[in-house]
């Protein structure tokens, strides 16, 4: 792996395509220039992105885009992304390129990777890249004996990485640095992608290195060094028993994120308090003080005494959000407090305080260390996914989903740790690009398959649609379970009769332990879908609606007809009016329609506002031919594909036309079972179609009739 980086930097050949040469100054700036210089503010994919900006360039430059892709990729084991996955990714650049180029089978075997990247290399792939191009660019403006003598210095290479990283203007690509150095230098660093890691290991292990450098990574080289000596195995700190030395324990709850609002009674901020004296608070005045991490049921014994008066959704509003600051945050934390126009930024320093020297409204805090007490994060300036999280009533609540962005902001990259990275939401979803093999597999083109999957990124709701037999149902299946998975896919079949209750969520009878049946909430599918991909925000769910226009859809999804619009923002729903609900990024939906039942010119406009359609049809692509290939693929006579065309060609209404998939059977080719599927299948389907019209269905459209329109043209 480190052969493309080191060989391409010392005589600048491609490792990809043999004798063509990518590794020159030239090519580094056109890249640069097209990647780093032009960024693409857009919520599309990394790839997506990268497709636009480098549409147009020279074949040297993609090639060389691809190589830094691959230096970038291959190292990740496949727990982070599977070797079929990297495939993909090199493949869709390389695509780009003139000419079919194939990964050679010496750079193919190293893809299964050495080290866990970290979940920074998911969510900031745009950062690693961008690194990558500034870095080579830069080497290759040096003389060849210049980088070559850096490529055999381990500290060297280090510092001149590290003024890259300094010049990009923030620390996202940390991780690619760490993994870099390791994948050149593995003598002198670690396999270790996360800078938090390395520190804690340093602390867990500081009595034996009684005189540390400060530089990470010389203190872990030291620390293996001596390690080494005591042990006859290699020494790994993510195995036992070294791992349990400075991780030990088991796995307590990851980093959070908090907003806490700093207003009390009349509106009076306490902000600047809060800033000047490095601390938050929550008033509640009128409950005295809790200890530190009290259980939830000495918390409502204090509010229940001293609020006796209170309505119980007063009360137990007071309990969840003491609950939240005496005993689920914690050292470590970031939290996040808002004025109208400003975003402040922290870490929690220590465990909750009762302090009533400024009073009761500001007695009971939390100490924390201010990022931003001078230079504040200007509220308009975020994403517009953050700035909608911070718009949210309650005095304190979770932000986990966007404290890792803010952080980031607030120059706080090294405070933010792994677990907060897993849930950031913030960062763009990726899907698999669509290739030859999915392509083969469904017999379909892959310029179709790929735009119709680019659709669904875009929009994130899409709906195919036609007539009977074209195959909707199997193409939005197939497409689902090559975006997510198997595991990450729903499908729900839509009926008249089918209700917003059925769908999200509704009163529904729940026998209790005493056998008496009770009425509770309970969620459907689609909000169990979404809890799933809320939890999850790094991988995409899909939602397969099929004949989604066979329900009344306005009664169906009713408030959720915003979300699909507006995803951002939190709304309120029927039955849950206490919780706010929103719709994760990561969430997609697949419908398919049948023309034959409803014609898609009766979709209401707010439907076709928010989905894109693709229309399967057996005269276009990529249906028209679908038969004959399938035929032709199992070694089968292509008179069933004869008789279809005339019979599509006789009905001359695509939305009365039949599919393909009627025949795509072996049976269709035995005369017996052909006749068996026209009879029974497709005249009776037919015969509902022109029911009323005077047509005879079986003299104009029966087997005999269109064989011997078959047997004309012949």
């Amino acid at each position: 792996m480190g052969r493309v980086f080191r060989r391409g930097l010392l005589d600048g050949r491609s490792a990809l395509v043999p004798g063509l040469t990518i590794w020159t100054y030239d090519t580094a700036v056109d890249l640069r220039r097209r990647f780093v210089d032009q960024p693409d503010q857009s919520s599309d994919t990394f790839l997506v992105k990268l497709e636009r900006q480098l549409a147009g360039a020279p074949h040297a430059t993609i090639v060389l885009a691809a190589e830094l892709l691959y230096v970038n990729l291959v190292p990740l084991k496949p727990e982070q992304i599977g070797v079929p996955r990297k495939r993909e990714i090199l493949n869709e650049v390389l695509s780009w390129a003139n000419g079919d180029i194939v990964i050679p089978a010496e750079l193919d075997a190293p893809l299964t990777g050495f080290i866990n990247g970290g979940q920074a290399f998911l969510n900031y792939r745009w950062a690693q890249f961008q690194f990558l191009v500034l870095l080579v660019e830069q080497l290759l403006e040096w003389a060849p004996h210049e980088r070559g003598d850096l490529l055999v210095d381990p500290w060297h290479f280090q510092e001149e990485c590290r003024h890259v990283l300094a010049s990009m203007g923030h620390n996202k690509a940390r991780a690619q640095l760490h993994v870099l150095q390791a994948l050149l230098f593995p003598d002198a660093f670690l396999p270790i992608a996360s800078t938090q890691s390395k520190r804690r290991i340093l602390t867990g292990y500081r009595e034996r290195l009684p005189n540390p450098t400060g530089d990470d990574d010389r203190d872990l080289l030291a620390l293996r060094t001596l390690l080494q000596e005591e042990s006859k195995d290699p020494v790994n700190f993510f195995a036992d028993p070294w791992l349990s030395h400075w991780r030990p324990g088991a796995a307590q709850v990851g980093q959070q994120g908090w907003l806490v609002r700093g207003f009390g009674t009349a509106g009076q901020s306490f902000l600047p308090d809060w800033l000047a004296h490095g601390y938050c608070s929550v008033s509640f005045g009128e409950v005295p003080e809790i200890p530190a991490g009290a259980t939830k049921s000495v918390i409502q014994q204090a509010v229940a005494r001293a609020m006796p008066d209170a309505t119980a959704q007063a009360r137990g509003q007071a309990i969840g959000q003491l609950c939240l600051f005496l005993s689920q945050m914690k050292q470590g934390d970031v939290v996040v407090t808002v004025t109208a126009d400003e975003v402040h930024v922290g870490t929690i320093e220590g465990p909750a305080l009762y302090d009533l020297s400024d009073g009761p409204d500001q007695a009971r805090r939390r100490p924390v260390k201010w990022a931003t007490a001078i230079r504040p994060l200007r509220r308009a300036d975020l994403p517009e996914q953050v700035q909608s999280q911070l718009q949210r009533p309650p005095t304190v609540y979770d932000i986990s989903t966007v404290a890792a962005e803010l952080a980031e902001a607030a120059d706080l990259t090294d405070a933010v740790e792994e677990e907060l990275l897993k849930v950031d939401a913030t960062r763009p979803i990726e899907l698999p690009p669509v290739g030859e093999d999915l392509a083969g597999e469904l017999l379909m083109p892959v310029g179709w398959l790929r735009d119709t999957a680019r659709q669904l990124e875009r929009m994130q709701q899409i709906i195919l649609y036609g007539p009977p037999g074209t195959g909707k149902t199997f193409l939005a299946r197939r497409l689902a379970q090559h975006v997510a998975g198997s595991d990450r896919t729903k499908l729900v079949q839509f009926h008249p009769s089918y209700t917003y209750e059925d769908f999200f969520e509704g009163f529904r009878p729940v026998r209790n332990d005493g056998g008496s049946v009770a009425f509770e909430v309970v969620p459907g599918p689609f909000k169990l879908l979404v809890d799933r991909a809320r939890k999850d925000p790094a991988n995409p769910y899909v939602l397969v609606i099929d004949e989604i226009n066979r329900a009344n859809l306005a009664k169906v999804f009713g408030e959720l007809y915003f979300l699909l619009e507006y995803r951002d923002e939190p709304i309120t729903t029927q039955y849950s009016p206490e919780q706010e609900f929103d719709l994760p990024k990561n969430v997609y939906i697949i419908g398919t329609m049948n023309t034959a039942d409803r014609s898609i010119a009766l979709v209401d406009a707010a439907m076709r506002r928010r989905f894109a359609f693709r229309r399967l049809s057996p005269d276009r692509p990529p249906v028209a031919g679908l038969l004959r290939c399938w035929l032709d693929r199992h070694d089968l006579p292509g008179r069933p594909a004869d008789l279809l065309d005339a019979l599509n060609s006789r009905l001359a209404d695509p939305d009365r036309s039949i599919g393909p998939s009627y025949l795509m059977n072996h049976q269709a080719a035995d005369p017996e079972g052909l006749e068996l599927i026209w009879s029974t299948q497709i005249l009776p389907l037919l015969e509902d179609q022109l029911y009323g019209t005077g047509v005879d269905v079986e003299e104009e459209y029966g087997l005999d009739a269109l064989q011997a329109v078959v047997a004309e043209g012949e």
